[in-house]
């Protein structure tokens, strides 16, 4: 491990330069001098927004406000989460199922087999 630790600040020194061989590259810099940004703003001319693109924006922008609205509004019209009891109603009172829920099953049932449970042994 001595070794190991001896090595490093050589190993350190190695890594530096083929990063400055690889990433840096000395020419490519001195080459290109970069404008400044004012002279840049200058030389690149403006230009408007076409019709189609106003409106997407304008259409992205009616969606964005309108589920905006939408979740305001939920957040105050929700029922708080302290409801009062509601009262327990008496059986005369109640209403009769919907018929839908009289409807037979379409399938008969399957009777299960008769097995026994797996803590348990079996006669023979």
């Amino acid at each position: 491990m001595s070794g190991e630790r001896r090595d490093q600040p050589e190993q350190e020194i190695s890594i530096k330069r083929r990063e400055h061989e690889l990433f840096v590259d000395d020419s490519l810099a001195e080459a290109a001098p970069v404008k400044p940004f004012s002279e840049f703003l200058r030389d690149t001319p403006a230009t408007p927004l076409s019709g189609g693109v106003k409106a997407g924006l304008w259409a992205i922008a009616l969606v964005a406000a309108l589920l905006f609205g939408a979740a305001l509004w939920r957040l105050v019209n929700r029922q708080s989460s302290t409801r009062p009891a509601r009262k327990a109603r008496s059986k005369t009172s109640r209403a009769a199922p919907p018929k839908a829920a009289w409807t037979i099953p379409a399938t008969p049932p399957v009777a299960a087999r008769e097995t026994t449970p797996p803590d348990q042994e079996t006669r023979r």
